[in-house]
């Protein structure tokens, strides 16, 4: 375990005993620390999290040389970018979804603290071009119809009122979606065809928290609320998943991959053929120019 002081000092300079310039800490990883042992050196590596920042960084950045540290909870990550604005760190940054802070006012501007565009790096990352080169890389066979833009495009615009309530419940320190276990209540995942949402099902949820269509409808109206960037993102890659696995079982009898790997192609794909201009593009490229 490396040890670094709980001070400015110790903090500032730790970038010199890895050898860089930056230390950048983000959400992500299979264990959440304390601030306490992320500043005694605990995180983990070689996280997804990792995977998308590191390519922001070297699109952006690459004159920098970074040493990224998932730490687990977004709480902790508001911690450490609490001190950052409070001692003035020049050589810490923190890297963390935007989830509703960006419609809720809630982000601290600060120019070492980055937001996804999205919800999250997945809903930066997702999209159904990504979802195309996916199962194109799969199955070695080029896609000749429509159906996953189709597919996805319907996803996003069923999924509208169920976005909105979660953001309405955010505001209220709940949510619409849960976010341990059942994410996909909304989706029907037994199906061979491709996922369809279950609009009975959202229906019936607002019905069960007390909410009405007519108040959700506005607070998204009056937020611009997206359904891409604000969909909770482990729900919509847990959708391109079954996408993705129900097309190239259907299509090309392939069985059986790992989401965990659907995720790193995505993201490969994601910079590789869908990450050269657009919105999500235009605001990172804003977020890296202010420091």
């Amino acid at each position: 375990m490396n040890v670094f002081k709980r001070t400015k000092a110790g903090l500032e300079n730790q970038h010199l005993f890895y050898n860089v310039d930056l230390v950048v800490y983000l959400e992500g990883g299979s264990t959440s620390f304390t601030k306490t042992e992320v500043y005694a050196g605990e995180f983990n590596d070689k996280t997804k999290d990792i995977i998308f920042w590191r390519n922001m960084f070297n699109k952006f950045k690459s004159d920098k040389k970074v040493k990224f540290k998932s730490v687990g909870s977004k709480d902790v990550i508001i911690e450490i970018a609490d001190d950052i604005v409070k001692d003035n760190l020049s050589h810490v940054f923190v890297a963390m979804d935007n989830e509703f802070d960006e419609i809720l006012n809630q982000r601290i501007e600060h120019p070492n603290v980055y937001y996804t565009h999205g919800y999250s790096w997945e809903n930066d990352a997702w999209n159904h071009h990504v979802a195309i080169g996916v199962i194109e890389g799969f199955s070695g066979v080029e896609i000749d119809n429509n159906d996953i833009e189709v597919n996805f495009k319907n996803f996003l615009k069923k999924m509208k009122l169920a976005v909105c309530a979660d953001g309405y419940l955010f505001k209220k320190n709940s949510s619409f979606f849960p976010r341990s276990g059942g994410l996909m209540f909304c989706i029907d995942c037994t199906s061979v065809e491709l996922p369809i949402v279950k609009t009975p099902e959202i229906k019936k949820r607002i019905t069960e928290k007390g909410l009405k269509v007519g108040t959700l409808y506005a607070f998204g109206c009056r937020h611009s609320l997206e359904v891409s960037k604000f969909c909770f993102g482990h729900l919509l890659s847990a959708y391109c998943c079954k996408l993705i696995t129900n097309y190239l079982r259907k299509e090309h009898s392939l069985k059986s991959i790992p989401h965990e790997i659907i995720h790193r192609m995505g993201l490969g794909k994601f910079f590789e053929i869908s990450f050269s201009e657009g919105d999500t593009y235009d605001y990172f490229k804003r977020q890296f120019e202010r420091g």
